[in-house]
């Protein structure tokens, strides 16, 4: 069983907003080729490269689970863990704020880590090291059933 979910739509909108961001600083710098040599005209494009990795990240971002031999999971394209059933300790579905990680995407708070997307349901895995994997998915209900029944044929 595979669950996907995209980013919201914001993030999608402020991503491709960097995207642009980043076709406007290449014309810029072509620009000042002329006026302030290569050298320097690269210089102001570093930044430019950091915006570009920003808004592929938020173009691009997607909570991925995946229950089959093990419980994988991703935080498409930065992150991915995969947990064997024999780490799990417990497996619920609780409504979750972006405040508790202190914004959306890819969080640690203490001894969790987050897959969030915005306020919403999400599956909560606690391992028997204590950690906490809280992951925002479309249908999480399904997901922890999918789990639970995967934990009790072991």
């Amino acid at each position: 069983m595979t669950e996907t979910t995209n980013g919201p739509a914001w993030m999608r909108v402020l991503g491709a907003f960097l995207l642009l961001s980043f076709g406007g600083m290449v014309a810029l710098m072509v620009l000042l080729v002329r006026e302030i040599g290569i050298g320097p005209a690269t210089l102001t494009m570093l930044p430019a490269v950091l915006v570009l990795g920003a808004g592929f990240v938020l173009v691009t971002a997607s909570v991925r689970v995946d229950v089959a031999d093990s419980v994988a999971l991703r935080f498409f394209p930065l992150w991915r863990r995969q947990l064997e059933y024999s780490e799990l300790e417990s497996v619920r579905v609780e409504e979750q704020s972006w405040f508790r990680f202190g914004g959306v995407g890819l969080r640690w708070n203490g001894a969790a880590t987050g897959l969030i997307l915005g306020n919403r349901p999400a599956v909560v895995l606690r391992t028997r090291r204590n950690h906490e994997y809280v992951v925002q998915c479309s249908d999480p209900e399904r997901v922890a059933e999918h789990i639970r029944a995967r934990l009790v044929a072991r």
